[in-house]
């Protein structure tokens, strides 16, 4: 039996051996990779940009690491985390941005998120639809460096490198208007809003605007805005007047303003100015000038129509506006039940009587005040009378010119203001209270013995009209009559110029010249002749005695006649006798 093969030949035990070379290349590898990381660490450093916090409302439509913050439609940084804001107001988010912005980052930049939308300026944002909401800013242009900063919803009005002025207005009004409207100068933008906000403890709407260069040239100290909301339907003497804004105005409203010419002493406007907004322009034109001067009259009729706003005028130039009415002083309101008088106030103002408003034309406050009081000493007074009869408005008319109506001046001053006497005007109520006083006349009198008389009246005069009517076809009949007879009376005439002109004919004729000789030679034989039956002739005896013999002939056939006459059969049958009757076969 043979032993193993292991026992046979011994193994050999393996050695190993460490040479320099192997260690220094081992230790390289991590090195190079520190060495590597070194250089990433740095780079990353020196490209890394700043860390701010956006502080929003909602973080409806952000994500982390997914949101891109942008310029000018170019990705500059991320958002790397969202949060809720500790006093639970909204949320807080942090963006890393790119170094190359870093000096981007002022007080005054602007953040704001970029969404679907849909307002006054149109449909803006639709192509976040694919790649989603992203915050887009606006550098600022202050010294002071920022890194938080508040995200406004709607995009800032000024853009990068637009020149203007941002003024800031306040009041008390009754609607308010959103970012992005429009500021107007007689319907021509010049200007936005760029943010309106309201104060519930001063009850006041505070909006910024930027008016875009060089349209601050229009605005001065002296000028005046208001809310131009759409459509504006005014209603006043002359009728129904409507103004439109431009379409952008007249769907989301507008601001507009203007700089009036009269007021001396104006400069100009710088960035941050304060000014007032007023409802609406007539809330604006029932504002006082420096030079406004103030009356007071009093009327005892109706006031219904007449508005804060009618105009005033001195013969029917507009000098002024109602200012208030009524306008008790104090306590005197309560007596109005007992006397019945309505005070109003009226405002004159001295630049509508400057009709050419030139500078140098223009007089002071002093002089109109002389002015109007002499005119009120001549007499000046005024009436309410009507503006339009179809709206029923109404206005105030002064007049110097005399009349003999009763006038109306229970004191001379009133609430510090001189008073103007009132006398009746021709105002609607004047004109239905005379139609009552006519009527109530008209009814007191005794209609019914009136009526009665005057249907008899009626009845003749029915009877008259009936005999004049026949009088008048008896005249149409004779003036028919006489057109026959004057159309007779020229066929007549005609005639007899046709006889007349036969008898010259006839006259003319030689025979007829000679007629009357022949004619006086047969008279004088007919004279001869008459000689001879004259009384004493034979022959007029002999006539005589014949005529004579027929009368005595005449005379005995008389009853012969008379006889045939009543019984004409008395020649055939005998008269003693019965006439026989006939006898039968």
């Amino acid at each position: 039996m043979t032993k193993p093969e292991e026992e046979q030949s011994p193994i050999n035990a393996a050695k190993v051996r460490q040479t320099a070379t192997l260690v220094s290349t081992v230790w390289l590898i991590p090195l190079l990779a520190a060495i590597i990381g070194a250089w990433l660490l740095a780079q990353n450093i020196r490209t890394k940009g700043p860390e701010i916090t956006l502080h929003l409302d909602t973080a409806e439509g952000i994500e982390v690491n997914t949101t891109a913050v942008r310029i000018l439609n170019v990705d500059v940084g991320r958002i790397t985390k969202i949060r809720l804001r500790p006093d639970q107001k909204g949320v807080e988010l942090t963006a890393r941005l790119n170094k190359d912005v870093e000096d981007f980052m002022r007080e005054d930049t602007q953040f704001w998120i970029v969404k679907p939308r849909i307002d006054q300026n149109g449909i803006t944002g639709l192509g976040t639809l694919v790649s989603g909401a992203y915050i887009a800013f606006s550098p600022g242009k202050s010294a002071t460096e920022k890194h938080e900063f508040q995200v406004a919803e709607l995009p800032p009005v000024t853009a990068i490198g637009q020149s203007g002025i941002r003024l800031h207005l306040s009041g008390k009004n009754s609607k308010m208007l959103g970012a992005g409207s429009p500021v107007l100068y007689e319907n021509h933008t010049v200007g936005t809003v760029e943010s309106a906000k309201f104060d519930p403890s001063t009850q006041t709407v505070n909006y910024s605007i930027f008016i875009h260069s060089p349209n601050e040239s229009l605005i001065t100290s002296a000028s005046l805005f208001w809310l131009d909301s759409g459509v504006n339907i005014r209603t006043d003497g002359a009728g129904v007047s409507i103004q439109t804004p431009p379409l952008s105005a007249l769907l989301s409203g507008a601001i507009s303003f203007y700089t009036p010419k009269f007021i001396d002493n104006q400069s100009s406007v710088k960035n941050g100015d304060q000014f007032k907004i007023f409802n609406d322009r007539r809330e604006l034109e029932s504002q006082p000038s420096p030079r406004t001067l103030y009356y007071v009259a009093f009327f005892d009729n109706s006031v219904r129509g007449l508005e804060i706003g009618a105009p005033v005028e001195y013969k029917g130039i507009k000098i002024g506006t109602v200012a208030d009415v009524p306008y008790f002083d104090g306590a005197d309101g309560l007596n109005l039940l007992k006397d019945g008088k309505i005070p109003v106030r009226l405002r004159l103002e001295p630049y509508l009587l400057e009709t050419n408003n030139r500078r140098e034309h223009r007089q002071s406050r002093e002089y109109w005040e002389d002015q109007i009081q002499a005119a009120l000493n001549r007499g000046l007074t005024a009436a309410m009378v009507s503006n339009n009869l179809v709206l029923g408005s109404k206005m105030i008319e002064l007049s110097d010119e005399p009349s003999d109506l009763p006038k109306l001046k229970p004191v001379s001053e009133y609430h510090g203001h001189t008073v103007i006497a009132t006398r009746g005007g021709g105002s609607l109520e004047n004109l239905q209270a005379q139609m009552g006083k006519l009527l109530e006349k008209f009814n007191a009198l005794p209609l019914d013995k009136t009526v009665g008389e005057l249907n008899s009246s009626l009845a003749e005069l029915k009877t008259s009209l009936q005999a004049a009517q026949t009088m008048l076809a008896s005249a149409n009949q004779a003036m028919a009559n006489v057109d026959k007879a004057v159309i007779s009376g020229e066929k007549t005439l005609k005639s007899a110029d046709k006889a007349m002109a036969s008898v010259d004919k006839l006259l003319n004729n030689k025979n007829i010249q000679q007629m009357p000789v022949e004619l006086n030679k047969t008279l004088m034989e007919l004279r001869e002749t008459l000689k001879g039956v004259s009384p004493q002739s034979p022959v007029y005896q002999d006539v005589q005695a014949t005529l004579q013999s027929i009368d005595r002939t005449l005379k005995d056939v008389k009853p012969v006649v008379k006889t045939l006459k009543e019984q004409p059969n008395a020649l055939i049958f005998n008269s003693s006798t019965q006439d026989p009757n006939p006898k039968g076969q």
